[in-house]
């Protein structure tokens, strides 16, 4: 392991909390669905389903996005 590892300059690091920019769920939402149904066409149930998953983890980030602050998503 090397101890002098240079680390990226704060302006290229970014917050793990900061959640990214609306249109960029959009487009991680679509690229997994589009996953999701090429692994399913293929017939590989398993990576078609994680893939699934991770739409349906983007399209709750969207839906909360949307919602109105305090108030629960369910």
């Amino acid at each position: 392991m090397h101890l002098e590892h240079p680390r990226l300059p704060a302006t290229r690091r970014r917050n793990r909390t900061e959640k990214p920019a609306g249109s960029d769920l959009q487009a991680r939402h679509d690229r997994a669905a589009a996953l999701a149904r090429g692994f399913e066409a293929a017939g590989d149930k398993v990576a078609a389903e994680r893939f699934y998953q991770q739409a349906d983890h983007f399209r709750r980030l969207l839906n909360g996005k949307t919602s109105q602050p305090g108030t629960a998503v369910i």
